[in-house]
């Protein structure tokens, strides 16, 4: 297991200083990464054995979809059959704070993403750590907490490596996340946009955002 820790100066630029944790990304590995809240766990969302793993890693209930992280919504497209309005106007009003929206997935998503459902959470990722390896991977990555299911979602890189350090190929240390909540998950999929975990964004909120 590698560990990058970026909060020691170096001459090298950020995205030099990523460029194993991407590699392992592309090679199927798992690496773990700071985000907007806690520290996740990172999989090429797109290759069905590396999101396995996640699960493995995880002790994950298969039946539990998994969110997957992009830089844009260029980079959502590939995976959905639309990008609905509501998606971009909730991201333009409140997706600094930290939304995730469930949107009709397309047939180029492994199922172990959506765990049979038909439909894939996927937020826009603001951390620049992450948005760094989302340009050197060229595509989407898994976003789910660095964690053994039912325990705390990991606030530091060590706490994420004590519990994973089997599976991984490289930890990513930055600093200690402050977040208060994960991140809120609204379904526009369904009438109403129905919130299905409320966390850094409230529902009322969102229903503002959207003149309900």
């Amino acid at each position: 297991m590698r560990t990058i820790d970026l909060t020691t100066s170096s001459d090298e630029s950020m995205r030099d200083r990523l460029a194993p944790a991407a590699l392992a990304v592309k090679a199927g590995g798992l690496v773990v990464v700071p985000t907007t809240t806690y520290y996740a766990l990172a999989a090429d969302a797109l290759n069905p054995a590396a999101v396995a793993r996640v699960f493995s890693a995880k002790r994950r209930d298969r039946t539990k979809p998994i969110i997957a992280l992009c830089d844009s919504f260029e980079m959502v497209k590939p995976l959905v059959v639309e990008i609905p309005r509501a998606a971009r106007e909730l991201e333009w009003r409140l997706g600094g704070k930290g939304l995730t929206y469930v949107l009709a997935a397309s047939t180029r998503v492994p199922l172990e993403m959506t765990s049979g459902t038909g439909t894939i959470a996927v937020r826009i990722e603001r951390n620049e750590v992450v948005r760094e390896l989302l340009a050197l991977v060229g595509q989407p990555i898994t976003g789910t907490s660095a964690n053994v299911e039912g325990r705390p979602p990991p606030r530091t890189a060590d706490d994420a490596a004590a519990q994973l350090r089997d599976w991984l190929e490289v930890v990513v240390r930055s600093h200690p996340s402050g977040a208060a909540a994960a991140t809120t998950i609204v379904d526009l999929t369904r009438p109403g946009a129905p919130v299905l975990r409320e966390g850094t964004v409230l529902q009322a909120d969102i229903r503002k955002a959207l003149g309900q």
